[in-house]
């Protein structure tokens, strides 16, 4: 028995699904119903049965569970409060949506840090942050979501029992290079785009509840061009003629040294971007919030 097992049906329990706590974990379902098999026949007891709807704890699981998550969370209270002691690693883990400002201000805090502080950033959908931070695989996160949408988001995060702080709050902004034909343009009339190819995350979708139909996207009559990191999207943009993508807006100096502008188009939409955590901040994670909100002074917003 170990303490990663103990978090590992901790997840279980609280998800009521091997396959979404598999998720949440970042491990793949066969090994974690190994590792749960493995501990049931070390403890003598099976600790989960099926259900039609997932899996519940047993009476003698329930048992055990009580034990496992009074361990576990005294051992988070231990790494937070002691995470800065020699004996340990400094690590700073973030989570956050695929915005150009918390890459940068990742990338600042990394290299203000001691050498040898463990790095771990992802670039998640809001329903992953949470579920990135809630679990402990991050111990930071950035989340975003639509305005309209705080009410939904906020429950969720008290549900996972996190902490939230308010960053800030922006409309969307049009990103383009230098020589689009709507460069000039400022703001930019919202139904120009629609002759202009568009550039999409494929992968995230951050800013919806997950039964919340997504909308049609401004300019959804030209044509879409998905991309999957940002290094991408910039050669995109530079490189394909017109084309354009909505995006949080980019600190200048990004732009400058991609040869790209960003340009005000008002869609109706205001977004949020909020500070979560499970515990309290380490110096490390502190020292990242301080970088975040350089970024964020400097960039413009509602």
């Amino acid at each position: 028995m170990n303490l990663q097992q103990l978090r590992y049906v901790v997840e279980v329990a609280r998800t009521g699904s091997i396959t979404q706590a598999a998720r949440n974990l970042y491990m793949g379902q066969p090994n974690l119903s190994k590792s749960i098999k493995e501990l049931e026949s070390e403890v003598g007891i099976s600790l989960f049965r099926r259900t039609a709807k997932g899996v519940v704890p047993t009476k003698a699981g329930e048992d055990f569970l009580a034990y496992a998550r009074s361990i576990t969370a005294q051992m988070d209270t231990l790494e937070h409060l002691y995470g800065g002691s020699q004996a340990q690693v400094q690590r700073l883990r973030a989570a956050a949506p695929r915005a150009s400002y918390v890459s940068a201000a990742f990338a600042r805090c990394a290299g203000r840090l001691a050498s040898g502080t463990e790095l771990d950033y992802r670039e998640l959908t809001a329903t992953e942050v949470v579920r990135a931070v809630a679990s402990g695989t991050s111990g930071v996160g950035v989340l975003r979501y639509q305005e309209a949408h705080k009410a939904y988001f906020e429950s969720l995060c008290a549900e996972n029992h996190l902490r939230t702080e308010p960053l800030w709050r922006f409309s969307m902004v049009v990103l383009m290079s230098e020589e689009h034909p709507l460069a000039a343009l400022s703001p930019i009339p919202y139904h120009l785009l629609a002759q202009y190819p568009q550039l999409v995350h494929g992968d995230l979708t951050p800013v919806l509840p997950p039964d919340e139909p997504a909308p049609a996207a401004p300019g959804e009559a030209g044509a879409a061009i998905c991309v999957y990191d940002r290094a991408s999207q910039f050669d995109l943009l530079r490189s394909v003629p017109g084309s354009y993508m909505w995006v949080s807006p980019v600190p200048f100096d990004t732009l400058a040294r991609e040869g790209l502008v960003q340009k005000p188009c008002r869609s109706g939409n205001v977004y949020c971007d909020a500070l979560i955590s499970r515990a309290r901040l380490t110096d490390v994670e502190q020292s990242f919030v301080a970088a975040l909100k350089e970024e964020i002074a400097m960039l413009p917003s509602e």
